[in-house]
Parts: structure tokens; C-alpha cells; sequence
């Protein structure tokens, strides 16, 4: 007969079960169940969009009908009518409960939040640790309240410019590398810019004017070094032309091949490389994205001359 596990070894078990499967295990095994609450739940992928909740691969939908709750997952979907006299809401914190276990700390490595409607389900003093936060427009300012101090600065952060404060958000401009969505008819100013100072940002779905040539203007004039990368990703290939012609305007004379440099440089596109102080310049040029059909503008600082 096999001797049962000791608590370090049913700890690193549970611990690195896939969560849904260990969820369903607990709630089967009531010996289990006190000391499942001592041992982190870890979450890959968390999600919350437009009333449906995704635990890995467990979508739960609660939205769609105000009698009902969902499930669904890649083998199966089943459908919950909630209890006489229970409401949506409270069929909703049941199930939180069920699998998140009255736990004040909840490890999540991606979590995208963009409902307006599950902070409703959550207990006050839930919070949510994790490494990169999807939270698009105003559901920014509900996510980051359930976020652990613990988790910043962000690995990743995806979110969109609501107003021109969200450059003076300590979070957005600590984060490590962040996506900011251009969706909307914005300029990204000079003055915008300087306020980052994340290692990468990357502008999605960018169609408007960022103000890259008077920043890198900015930056010889006062000598400062640039610390961010910053990457525009587009499908059109006219937007990077026009970019390019703009950077050959400002900055012809440093034109360069970036010999040595190792990027999938598009084919007879311009490339810049232009000094900034003794130590520092930045490297201007176009590559064949990462995803098919997309090309992308770096503007990248190096150090050396």
C-alpha cells in the first residue's frame, strides 16, 4: 500500500494542479478541503469579458440570461438555472466562492478584466496577483482596486488611452512593457511620451499621429538618454512609408545600413541610427512584424556609438 504524501509533497501537488482540476478534486474530498485553503491557487489565464468569467479553459457565462449561468468548456457545455428567490448576483458569488475558496489572494500570470459587472461577485478584500493585466478603457480603473500591491510593477500591461491622464498613472508608466490601444482619434504628444518609462511600449492599432521625431529632437537637445523601446505594429505598409519619409526629413544625415544589427529589416526601407550623447543613440527602422501580414517601426535606444 502507497504511504500518503507528506504536506510539503501534497502542497507542491496541488499547488501546480491545473485549477480547475483541482478545484472539482476539493470539493470531493473533504479531508482535503482545510488544508487546500493554506496552499496558493495559480491561475494561467483569467478573464472577464462582457459577463463571462474564463478560467483556463472553463468559460462561465453569466450574463446572457438572468435565470441562468453557463458552462461551457472544449468537451462539454451545461447550463445552471439559479434557485427561486436567488438572484443572478448571488448565484454568481456562489461560484466564486466555489472555486476561488474565500481566498484573499488569488495568483493569476494573465488577467483580462473588461466586464463592469464582476467586482459585484467579489469580496472586498479579494485581490488578485498577477503578472500581466488586459483592462481596456475605463475597466482599468475597476481592475487595478483588486490588484495585490505585490503584483507591480506589471510584466505586461494592454490598456487604452480614456483620457490623457492615464500618462500620469503610476502603473502605466512603471509596467514593464506596455501595449497601449490607439483605437481612438488621440495624438500622442511628445509631452505624453516623456512621462514613460517602461522598457517597451508598444502602440496597437495606431492610425494617428505619435509624436516620436520632436521626442528624439527633445532628447539630443538635453542629452538625456531614452531608456524605452518603442514599437509601432501596423498592416499597412503605406503608414510605415510615410513614417519613414518623416524620420528622413528630421533626420536624413544619420541615415545608416545598422550593419551588425541582427532584424528582418524590410527591404529597401530607411534606416537611422542617431547619436544622442557620448554614450547613447537611438536606432530607427522598419522590420517584417511577428505576425503575418504586419510590419512594425522600432525606435530603439543603444548604448555605444
Amino acid at each position: 500500500m502507497p504511504l500518503p504524501l507528506s504536506y510539503p509533497g501534497l502542497k507542491c501537488v496541488l499547488e501546480n494542479l491545473e485549477a480547475v482540476k483541482r478545484v472539482h478534486i476539493i470539493s470531493r474530498a473533504p479531508g482535503l478541503q482545510k488544508v487546500d485553503k493554506l496552499i496558493p491557487l495559480r491561475l494561467k489565464d483569467f478573464s472577464i469579458v462582457k459577463e463571462e468569467m474564463t478560467i483556463n479553459t472553463l468559460r462561465i457565462g453569466y450574463g446572457y440570461d438572468k435565470d441562468k449561468v453557463k458552462f461551457e468548456n472544449d468537451m462539454n457545455e451545461k447550463t445552471f438555472s439559479r434557485q427561486r428567490g436567488e438572484s443572478s448576483e448571488d448565484k454568481m458569488k456562489k461560484f466564486v466562492n466555489f472555486y476561488f475558496c474565500g481566498r484573499s489572494i488569488i495568483h493569476v500570470h494573465e488577467l483580462c478584466w473588461c466586464d463592469g459587472m464582476f467586482q459585484n461577485f467579489l469580496p472586498v478584500d479579494m485581490k488578485f496577483r498577477v503578472n500581466s493585466l488586459t483592462a481596456i478603457s475605463y475597466y482599468f480603473n475597476t481592475a487595478i482596486p483588486f490588484i495585490d500591491p505585490h503584483s507591480f510593477p506589471l510584466k505586461t500591461l494592454f490598456t487604452s488611452i480614456a483620457n490623457t491622464s492615464i500618462f500620469d498613472i503610476q502603473v502605466v508608466k512603471l509596467t514593464e512593457t506596455l501595449l497601449l490601444n490607439l483605437a481612438i482619434d488621440r495624438i500622442v504628444t511628445v509631452e505624453d511620451l516623456k512621462k514613460l518609462n517602461n522598457k517597451t511600449v508598444i502602440f496597437k492599432h495606431c492610425r494617428f499621429r505619435i509624436d516620436l521625431i520632436s521626442l528624439i529632437k527633445y532628447h539630443i537637445e538635453t542629452k538625456k538618454d531614452i531608456r524605452t523601446t518603442f514599437v509601432i505594429p501596423t498592416d499597412c505598409k503605406g503608414f510605415i512609408n510615410n513614417m519613414l519619409r518623416e524620420f528622413n526629413l528630421a533626420f536624413g544625415k544619420f541615415r545608416c545600413d545598422l550593419k551588425g544589427v541582427n532584424e528582418r529589416f524590410l527591404p529597401g526601407s530607411s534606416r537611422f541610427s542617431i547619436p544622442i550623447n557620448d554614450g547613447s543613440r537611438i536606432h530607427v527602422y522598419a522590420t517584417k512584424g511577428s505576425q503575418k501580414g504586419f510590419y512594425e517601426i522600432i525606435v530603439k535606444p543603444v548604448s555605444g556609438l
